[in-house]
């Protein structure tokens, strides 16, 4: 059973920032905040991926109150048998050795999914299409 949690950054709209797990840093975006006549809405980051929690939770902005835990919700593992029959039954093809755009346009651009450039122009249509090709970057974000 895992965690979905909501980070938050009061008094800010948006933020980009990065933390260390191990020797890689990790970016990661809070957004969504606003400042409007009905009050102030601090920029949020929602993930239910251990790995950043933890490396989010050990930083030096989370321990001096900078980032706080907003909402924190129990996620039950999948127990329904169609959905994991239908996950068995999709052929993923895993790329751990994709760390960016330009090498993921690369691999979708190879034989054999033969993508042309101009389906792969933005980070969300490159998503797309490797979805649609069953196609994953777990090191890409």
């Amino acid at each position: 059973m895992g965690k979905r949690i909501t980070y938050e950054i009061h008094g800010q709209v948006e933020r980009n920032s990065f933390f260390r797990v191990g020797k890689a840093l990790i970016r990661i975006e809070f957004t969504g905040g606003m400042v409007n006549s009905t009050g102030v809405y601090p920029a949020q980051y929602t993930t239910d991926n251990p790995l950043y929690q933890q490396a989010i939770e050990s930083s030096q902005a989370f321990r001096c109150g900078e980032i706080k835990r907003g909402r924190v919700d129990d996620i039950a593992p999948a127990t329904n048998e169609e959905e994991t029959e239908h996950c068995e039954a999709v052929a993923v093809d895993v790329f751990t050795d994709v760390a960016n755009l330009q090498q993921a346009r690369s691999v979708l651009m190879g034989e054999p999914y033969c993508c042309s450039l101009s389906d792969l122009q933005n980070k969300a249509a490159v998503k797309a299409v490797a979805a649609q090709k069953g196609v994953s970057f777990p090191n890409w974000l």
